[in-house]
């Protein structure tokens, strides 16, 4: 079986070289813990060496909860992740926290003059 995304091994890697702790890595790069745990047991298998990586402090979702992204979504997404090394739905999550967090949605939906 072939792996179709390799994008998080060198950031995992150099994170864990230093030591980092697991749900750091995963805040870091927008992944969940869960992510970074299968990178890590991937990169252990096929040679790769760096110290134990603690799992740290528990952290929230970072995009995995987010799963009904469209295809035509997803694809025009993409780019814009990649450009960032990280997963689509951690860009999708990213862009609503700023959404909401700058109060951003009637702007973006304008949609109080046209009453729908």
């Amino acid at each position: 079986m072939t792996r179709h995304d390799d994008s998080l091994d060198v950031p995992v890697t150099e994170l864990a070289a230093q030591a980092v702790p697991a749900s750091e890595i995963a805040r870091r790069l927008g992944v969940t813990t869960q992510r970074v745990h299968s990178v890590l047991h991937y990169l252990r298998r096929h040679g790769v060496t760096f110290p134990p990586v603690r799992p740290g402090k528990p952290c929230g979702p970072q995009g995995a909860q987010l799963t009904r992204l469209n295809a035509e979504t997803r694809a025009a997404l993409e780019p814009h992740a990649i450009a960032r090394g990280m997963e689509t739905k951690a860009l999708a999550v990213r862009i609503l926290d700023v959404v909401i967090r700058d109060n951003l949605i009637d702007a973006i939906l304008d949609d109080k003059e046209t009453g729908q």
